[in-house]
Formats: structure tokens, C-alpha cells, sequence
């Protein structure tokens, strides 16, 4: 058995590229079930954030399904393997365990101890599940991945402060306009990232805010909030150089798979100076946005000064919760192990008990005996084999503490006879 975690993240694919893996549906989970039911894995899910599109997958243990992997994340955006290659990832066994721990816990997020990756993490779980390529060890695995971040955040002060690309984008957005205190900021969006951006915009003194969303009813809700005023998506789009008149800031967060923010939309807004922050991934406005005179635009990979600035306060927390993490593969690696001595346990058991019938069966045929007797001999016998069975089962069970469990169990199965 083999666990791999592969696919693209922020450290090495640019976002344009993470992008387009966002966009081609691998995490609805078709192509996994196709790929468990060829047998190249028995279970997988795919994570698919702003910062990565990773596949986490149980292989068989006969063949290496990394390269099948990256083929069907190919095949899906539509790139080749080889152009995927360069900024693909691979990681195996308990590396793969210890790197999925730190995904969770935001210890490999863009801002170090970011808590909205936990929840698209188990996101990615409940859609798994839904398609049922979830088995035991992906369970396990993930239910772990939960109890080792909540108990990062518990025991460590990893996740206080600024710990969001909305609160980094804030404050990317104060230090180019010089302060936000009676700045106008428009919010595009009304989901948990755009609702993080206005209330970081709000506790920064911006003067006027405007959330425009798919859902009118949302973006009021929204704004009543943060103290602003709202509108829909459409009447913005409608009219975009009119509703920006003025403003000073326009950070974006719509989940959408192209872009709503155009350069044909912008391109009357005049020789005024407006900042956008696009928070989307896929990215909300396109591009060329940017070369508009007057228009500066930023991505999240534009974010990184504050990003690395924010990271450096973070670091010694980050010790501690990595230490944590190794704590917690460490507990994952004896579960794993002991997986390989339940079957073993399993057949000394019904060996035993085999025995165990047979010559009671017999020793009642030949003797006769009343059904008390019967029931004497019974209980007799049962706790015979529990008696002889009590040291070799715990040995078995201590097999998995130890570094060369395989070939303890294989010397124990050979000394009872367990394979035939």
C-alpha cells in the first residue's frame, strides 16, 4: 500500500497555471473513481484551493500511480504531462502524511496559519465521500489531518493576527494608498473571503463601502454588517466606470471559473487611480486590466512582500506547530503498521478455534457425554486457547512498534503455520 500526494501548488506553479487546474472539474471526483475502479488506486480525493490542486491517494503498492495521476490532472485542464512536470510536486508515505498535516493546519498556505484552508479541506473530504472514493486509510488520514490542525491552533499561537490573504490584502492596500482611513472601497463578493476583506477594510477606517454581489440579498447582508451599502454583481457590471467613480480600492473574491471584472468593462475609467486586489482563483479580472492608465492590479501572487513580512512574525509558532505535526505522523505510522498485523491476529485466532472444535467434536463423539458435560468442556476449552493464545497475540500485536514488522510477522506466521 502506497500513499502519494501529488499535484500543483504556490510554491512552484504561477497562478495563471493553478488556474486552469481549478477550473477543469478534477474535484468533482469522476476521474478518481475511474482510476480506483482500473485499480491504479483503491481510494483518493482532490484538494483544490487558491494555493494548489493536489491529489491524495491510496495505491495498491504494485505500481507507482503518480504518473497516472498527473496524466489525468493533464488530461482534465488540458495541458501535457510534460508541461505540468516543472511545477509539479510528489510526495510519499509518511512524507505525504506529515505534508497533509501542514496543509490543514495552513502551515503551507501563502499566509502561514491561514484557517480557511481547514475548511476547504474537509470540503474535499465531503465530496470524496459523496463519490465514494474514500476508504479506511483516506478516513483516517483526513480525520487526522483535522485533530492535528485543531490541536495546533490549541497549543499554539499560530493563528492569531494576520492570517488571511484578505487581512494581507488590507494591508498591501494601505501601504500603496497610504492609509485607509477615509478611503472608498468597493467589495466584490459576498462569500466567507469577501466577508473577511470588508470587516479587515472596516477595522482600518475606510470611509465608504460598497459590497456588490451575485446574491442582492447577500451583499446587503453583508453590508449591514460592515456599515455600507450594497448592490448586485449585474448593476455593477452594468455600469462599472460609473459605480467606481471615486473609488480608491476594489478588492475582488467571486468564485468563478473566467473572469468579471474585463478590460473592455474598464477601460473608460479615466485618468483616475484606482487599486484592485483580485482575491479569486480562478482570478476575477483579467490581466490586462493592469495595463489601464491609472488602474494598478494585483493578484495573490502579487501579494507576496506582504506575505513574507507577515510569515517572519510567524516563525517560532511555526516550530512548535510542526513539531506537532511530527508527534502527530509518528501516531499515524503505528496505526498504519498495525493494519498489517489484524490479518495476522485474525488467522492465529480462527486457527486456534479450528483446533480447537475438531477435537471437541471428536473427545463428545467418542465419550458420550451429557449436554452439561458438553457445556463444561466448551467453556473448558475456550479458555484453554485463551490462555495459550494470551502471549503470542500479544506479540503480534507489539510487531507494528517496531522497525522490521515484516519480517517479525512473516517469521511469526511461518511458526504457526498461518500460510497454508
Amino acid at each position: 500500500m502506497d500513499i502519494v500526494v501529488t499535484g500543483l501548488g504556490h510554491r512552484l506553479a504561477p497562478v495563471a497555471l493553478r488556474e486552469d487546474l481549478a477550473k477543469c472539474g478534477l474535484g468533482e471526483g469522476r476521474g478518481l473513481l475511474k482510476l480506483c475502479t482500473l485499480g491504479i488506486i483503491s481510494e483518493g480525493l482532490v484538494i483544490s484551493t487558491c494555493n494548489r490542486v493536489e491529489i491524495v491517494a491510496v495505491g495498491p503498492g504494485t505500481m507507482d500511480p503518480v504518473p497516472e495521476l498527473l496524466g489525468l490532472m493533464a488530461q482534465a485542464s488540458g495541458y501535457g504531462e510534460d508541461e505540468l512536470k516543472p511545477y509539479a510536486h510528489a510526495y510519499r508515505d509518511l512524507e505525504a502524511v506529515g505534508y497533509l498535516f501542514r496543509v490543514a493546519a495552513g502551515l503551507d498556505s501563502q499566509v502561514l496559519g491561514e484557517p480557511q484552508i481547514l475548511g476547504q479541506v474537509k470540503e474535499a473530504f465531503r465530496t470524496a465521500t459523496r463519490y465514494r472514493t474514500v476508504g479506511p486509510v483516506v478516513s483516517k488520514l483526513f480525520h487526522k489531518s483535522f485533530q492535528t490542525a485543531k490541536r495546533i491552533r490549541s497549543e499554539t499561537e499560530l493563528a492569531t493576527g494576520t492570517v488571511s490573504m484578505a487581512s494581507v490584502a488590507t494591508l498591501s492596500a494601505a501601504a500603496f494608498l497610504g492609509g485607509l482611513v477615509g478611503k472608498t472601497a468597493v467589495i466584490v463578493g459576498s462569500g466567507e473571503m469577501a466577508s473577511l476583506a470588508a470587516t479587515h477594510l472596516k477595522a482600518k477606517g475606510v470611509g465608504s463601502l460598497t459590497v456588490y454581489g451575485r446574491s442582492l440579498e447577500r451583499a446587503q447582508a453583508l453590508a449591514r454588517k460592515v456599515d455600507g451599502r450594497a448592490g448586485s454583481l449585474e448593476d455593477l457590471l452594468a455600469d462599472p466606470v460609473g459605480k467606481l467613480a471615486g473609488a480608491d480600492l476594489m478588492v475582488t473574491a467571486v468564485g468563478a471559473l473566467e473572469p468579471v471584472i474585463t478590460a473592455e468593462k474598464l477601460k473608460r475609467i479615466g485618468p483616475a487611480s484606482l487599486l484592485i486586489i483580485d482575491l479569486g482563483v480562478p482570478r476575477n479580472v483579467e490581466a490586462s486590466v493592469g495595463d489601464i492608465p491609472g488602474i494598478t492590479l494585483k493578484d495573490v501572487d502579487g501579494l507576496g512582500e506582504v506575505v513574507r513580512e507577515n510569515q517572519a512574525s510567524r516563525l517560532k509558532e511555526a516550530e512548535k506547530a510542526l513539531a506537532i505535526v511530527d508527534d502527530e505522523v509518528a501516531k499515524f505510522s503505528r496505526w498504519l503498521s498495525s493494519l498489517a498485523t489484524s490479518p495476522t491476529i485474525k488467522d492465529l485466532i480462527g486457527l486456534a478455534e479450528q483446533a480447537r472444535l475438531v477435537e471437541l467434536e471428536r473427545t463428545v463423539a467418542k465419550n458420550g457425554f451429557s449436554p452439561e458435560q458438553v457445556e463444561a468442556l466448551e467453556t473448558m476449552s475456550r479458555a484453554l486457547v485463551r490462555r495459550i493464545l494470551h502471549n503470542p497475540l500479544t506479540f503480534a500485536k507489539s510487531c507494528h512498534r517496531h522497525g522490521r514488522s515484516d519480517y517479525r510477522l512473516d517469521v511469526f506466521r511461518r511458526v504457526f503455520g498461518l500460510d497454508g
